[in-house]
């Protein structure tokens, strides 16, 4: 993709057809470009000028319109691919994934400790999750611990988003001291992260510890809906203190946007499914829809949502709605912050809670092969076919898997 000074030099000369004589000239002599190009003799500014200039005048005689510069003989690989990495994070656009990848290649360590970051944020923000670990993974190793704390941030967005909870936790552990003793912002949503890791992993005493200490911190009113959210989360679903978390919902739900009442929404949802009494799932429903229906939230939100009021249907029997609602989530357009895992175990759940007809199985199926075909993940494959009550069907996928 790149060329080198000297490369640059062939290049050109191949390209328009003009010898080693016809580029020499009184200042420069033939055998001169001839070890120029073959590394024995470096190119320098005023060198790389003459070339130019000659290359300029035959060109000319030529009628092309090219015109060569000594700027443009003397930029190395490593300066073009930093000039192009700039303009795609500069243009916030990736057109090739391999065009990237060639170009960080060509950068000495300090240019890709500074680039892996930008490329891992811009491939988050494009929600291209496997490039954007990959690069935060390099500044990883190429920062001092919490040298840059935007790393930990994104990162701990990606093990969420895998639902990959340890390894976050293994990150950030032996760090902990210091970040709590960091009160800033991002410190504060490093740690949030953190504790919800913990949540996952059922470490539920530790993970409330630290959200109760970030709640004397004077934070912004995004992150303390958050940490306030798990700790009523924490309290219904590990702790069975249902009308406490409800309680705190309803506190919380009066000063809340409209993002934050679609969260409550969602854990009321969840609180239906361990309490049914305790909620009103026709309202809480009603209320999603009805937000859903003029407020755009992000894709892999709507995905959850429309998961639960499917999983609660099933709970009440309706097997009609709960196959309704899951394919809803399924067939949401750009969902790549869901992980395909759990997007299969979603068909896998259709297949063991829904008697389905012939139509609605086909449709299963389409869906289930269209996530394969994007993932390959021949473990939750079988898993699906297990699933399967026709032996002709089970051969016919497998025949397509292969």
């Amino acid at each position: 993709m790149f060329l080198t000074p000297e490369e640059k030099i062939v290049f050109l000369r191949k390209k328009y057809n003009i010898t080693q004589k016809e580029l020499s000239s009184s200042n420069l002599t033939r055998q001169f470009i001839g070890m120029i190009e073959i590394g024995k003799r470096g190119l320098t500014y005023k060198t790389a000028k003459i070339v130019a200039e000659n290359f300029n005048n035959i060109l000319k005689i030529k009628n092309s319109e090219t015109i060569v510069t000594p700027e443009f003989l003397l930029e190395t690989k490593e300066e073009q691919a930093l000039k192009r990495l700039e303009v795609v994070i500069d243009s916030r656009q990736v057109d090739s994934n391999l065009e990237i990848e060639i170009c960080f290649t060509e950068l000495n360590d300090y240019n890709k400790k500074k680039i892996s970051i930008l490329l891992g944020i811009l491939y988050f923000e494009l929600k291209q999750i496997i490039f954007s670990k990959k690069y935060l993974e390099i500044a990883l190793t190429l920062h001092k611990p919490l040298e840059n704390l935007e790393i930990l941030l994104y990162l701990g967005r990606i093990f969420y988003y895998e639902d990959n909870f340890l390894n976050f936790i293994e990150l950030i552990t032996p760090n902990l001291n210091k970040l709590l003793k960091n009160n800033i912002d991002i410190s504060t949503k490093i740690l949030y992260n953190y504790a919800y890791s913990l949540y996952k992993i059922k470490d539920v005493q530790t993970s409330n510890k630290i959200l109760l200490t970030l709640l004397k911190r004077k934070n912004e009113s995004e992150i303390n809906f958050k940490i306030n959210n798990l700790i009523a989360i924490i309290s219904y679903s590990e702790l069975n203190k249902i009308n406490k978390a409800i309680k705190s919902y309803k506190k919380l739900f009066e000063n809340s946007t409209v993002e934050e009442k679609l969260v409550i929404y969602g854990n009321h949802l969840e609180i239906f499914l361990i309490n049914k009494s305790k909620v009103d799932f026709d309202e809480v429903k009603n209320n999603i829809l009805k937000i859903l229906g003029f407020y755009e939230t992000s894709t892999d939100h709507k995905f959850k949502l429309y998961i639960l009021i499917a999983k609660c249907y099933l709970a009440l029997n309706n097997q009609k709605m709960a196959y309704y609602f899951y394919m809803l989530g399924l067939k949401l357009p750009n969902n790549n912050l869901i992980s395909f895992d759990i997007k299969y175990e979603v068909t896998i759940d259709i297949l063991k809670n829904i008697s389905l007809d012939e139509i609605q199985m086909n449709e299963v199926i389409e869906i289930f092969l269209e996530f394969f075909n994007l993932n390959k993940n021949y473990k939750m494959a079988l898993a699906f076919i297990k699933n399967l009550k026709s032996e002709d069907r089970k051969l016919d996928i497998l025949s397509k898997l292969e």
